[in-house]
């Protein structure tokens, strides 16, 4: 297994975790900002990451890796890259020239997909590769995120017979770091 402590570490040092006022993208306000933008930056940690990943979710059954524009396309490569598995991603819109595609990359029907994601809040970025993915004959039953922010993703998903898998949760990111008690750490402000 990994030490949770050790992922906190990664994400802490590597500036991923951001304390101010955000509105995340689900709309709601929050002061905490998951940045997992930051860690491509940092070579070694994203490495490591990387590394945490592929034995969390080698065990998952997978024909194909799908990156979910844009976030998971940077985790969803590396894994694929580790794993010798194809990989193709979704847009977050279908193009509107060339081949006007949402999906990218080489698929058949019938492959099993695992979603992968960056960070999850309410999981409607999610929830739409994995439509768009179905509607493609692409078989999801599993998606991956790094951090999930427990703010309904895990539910939405299950609404959606998809598992969510997340190497860590906010709180136990925010468990390692001190910080005022008056922090939010979900949308708990302007909810």
């Amino acid at each position: 297994m990994y030490s949770k402590n050790r992922l906190a570490e990664i994400l802490i040092s590597t500036n991923c975790v951001k304390f101010g006022e955000f509105i995340l993208s689900s709309g709601a306000k929050s002061n905490v900002y998951v940045d997992m933008r930051k860690i491509i930056s940092h070579p070694a940690e994203f490495t490591e990451l990387i590394h945490i990943s592929t034995r969390v979710i080698n065990n998952l059954k997978s024909d194909v890796l799908v990156g979910v524009e844009s976030g998971g396309i940077p985790f969803a490569t590396a894994l694929a890259i580790e794993l010798k598995k194809p990989l193709i991603y979704v847009r977050k819109e279908s193009k509107t020239h060339g081949l006007r595609k949402l999906i990218e990359g080489e698929y058949r029907e019938g492959d099993i997909a695992l979603v992968i994601d960056d960070v999850s809040t309410t999981g409607n970025s999610i929830a739409r590769a994995v439509e768009a993915l179905r509607s493609s004959g692409i078989v999801v039953s599993d998606a991956f995120v790094i951090v999930d922010r427990e703010e309904g993703a895990l539910e939405k998903l299950e609404q959606m017979n998809v598992k969510l898998h997340s190497l860590i949760t906010l709180r136990e990111v925010l468990s390692h770091m001190s910080r005022p008690a008056s922090m939010t750490y979900a949308g708990e402000i302007g909810e």
